[in-house]
């Protein structure tokens, strides 16, 4: 097992250790990583209305016509789904007792 050498052993150590620049304030780092990062990575300019009308054209061209084509897609599956007028005649109770009944 390895035990660590109490302080006081090592004077040159300790000298070197003292000998070391006082660390930055973290105030002055974060501002240098701040300008490091911006300097990295230029921002990008505002965009109006948070960005929501930002999209290039043809992203905006390919939304648009993606969303016409649900839009198309939904009244065609509705208009499929309307009920049959003759169907919902012979479903009626009068016209189902005389099918049963043998009158038609």
């Amino acid at each position: 097992m390895k035990t660590n050498p109490p302080l006081g052993d090592d004077a040159a150590l300790q000298q070197a250790l003292k000998a070391l620049p006082e660390p930055m304030d973290t105030q002055a780092l974060q501002q240098r990583v701040l300008a490091s990062w911006q300097a990295q990575h230029p921002t990008a300019p505002a965009l109006p209305w948070g960005g929501v009308l930002a999209l290039g054209a043809p992203r905006r061209w390919l939304l648009g016509s993606a969303t016409l084509a649900l839009g198309l897609g939904l009244a065609v599956g509705l208009w499929l789904q309307r009920p049959d007028p003759v169907l919902q005649e012979l479903l009626q109770l009068d016209v189902l007792s005389q099918m049963a009944a043998g009158e038609m």
